[in-house]
């Protein structure tokens, strides 16, 4: 069973180093011993983490048995960091346990570097994710008073096209009223009816327009209505038909 798990702080230290002390010679090259190294070190880590843990902080500075004890364990833990330097320098060469420590810093500092990567970017994403909500929060404000304004308009719209009385004018520039137009009637000729014997006055506008008077005295020219492509009125034609009406 490996050590590194059924040992902790400084037992997992010393039972490591007694392992490394008992095969050294045996070993072909540092990975031999590569596991009970980094029970060494995990043994160091969980000590200084477990240093005071449980204990409020008077009890850390006032308890004498634990100030006792981490003061062994720490004796402990520097004699056995010096034995296994000298051990693993003198089988492996004088700067072999320099290298493992060098080696070791660089792998525990592209760890944490990952790390704070790896939070820089989850920052980064909640920061992005947080302005995507922002702007569609107020996209949506936006969206709603544009939407606010629209109804009142129409409101506004619907009620003033109801209400408002509109001008002559206005209703023809709108094309709800035709406006008439007018043509200068200029009397064409004086005629009497072979019925009746009444005379009338025809007159002609512009683009065939005709109208006709029952009138004495026929003036020579007037303004009449613009009917253009008309057909010029018969006297006797219109005194017949008037006669049917009466009857």
């Amino acid at each position: 069973m490996v050590v590194a798990e059924i040992l902790t702080g400084i037992a997992l230290v010393q039972k490591s180093v007694e392992f490394i002390k008992s095969n050294i010679n045996t070993v072909q090259d540092i990975s031999g011993i590569a596991k009970q190294i980094d029970g060494f070190f995990l043994g160091e880590e969980q000590m200084n983490k477990g240093q005071g843990k449980g204990m409020s902080i008077a009890e850390q500075f006032c308890s004498v048995e634990k100030s006792a004890d981490d003061f062994i364990n720490r004796k402990l833990l520097e004699e056995k960091r010096e034995e296994l330097k000298f051990i693993i320098n003198m089988r492996f060469g004088p700067t072999t346990w320099d290298q493992i420590i060098a080696e070791r810093s660089e792998r525990i500092n592209k760890v944490k570097e990952a790390q704070r990567q790896q939070r820089v970017k989850a920052r980064q994403q909640k920061e992005e994710i947080m302005e995507i909500i922002k702007w569609v929060g107020y996209s949506l404000i936006a969206i709603g008073v544009l939407m606010f304004t629209l109804v009142l308009g129409l409101k506004a719209f619907a009620y003033e096209y109801k209400s408002k009385d509109y001008t002559r004018q206005q209703k023809i520039w709108q094309g709800k009223v035709q406006e008439k137009k007018y043509t200068t009637c200029r009397l064409k000729k004086i005629v009497k009816s072979q019925i009746t014997g009444e005379q009338a006055c025809i007159y002609q506008g512009g683009n065939k327009t005709f109208e006709m008077m029952i009138e004495r005295n026929c003036p020579k020219q007037y303004k009449c209505i613009y009917n253009p492509n008309g057909e010029e009125p018969d006297i006797d034609k219109v005194m017949e038909s008037l006669r049917s009406i009466a009857k």
